[in-house]
């Protein structure tokens, strides 16, 4: 039989991977660094993956401390051109919002991703 062994995992999953492991072993002050970092790499679709699931996390971890409002504006600064990651970020900025019990819009959940 030719072609790639099964067990080798491609580069991009070993790249994702490692980015994931460097993200959440990072220190706070080297977070828009080390998310700018990943952005540049060449495969923009798993970067954006990798950051998004990095987001996730911390947004996540972080939903009802006051912490949360300097994760947003870090994560800003950096994924500005990022569509996905942009709305991502808004959306759990949003369910902050719900949690705290602050005011918001119904068109802003009605127009929110599943």
């Amino acid at each position: 039989m030719t072609g790639p062994r099964l067990d080798e995992e491609p580069a991009g999953h070993r790249r994702f991977a490692r980015y994931l492991q460097h993200l959440e072993t990072h220190a706070a002050e080297d977070e828009s660094d080390l998310v700018a970092a990943v952005l540049r790499d060449e495969d923009a679709t798993m970067a954006d993956s990798a950051v998004g699931r990095h987001l996730d996390r911390r947004a996540a971890d972080l939903l009802t401390e006051p912490e949360f409002v300097s994760l947003a504006r870090t994560m800003t600064a950096v994924i500005t051109d990022r569509d996905f990651l942009t709305r991502r970020l808004r959306e759990w900025t949003l369910l902050r919002t719900i949690v705290l019990g602050k005011p918001w819009a119904a068109e802003e959940l009605t127009t929110a991703s599943d």
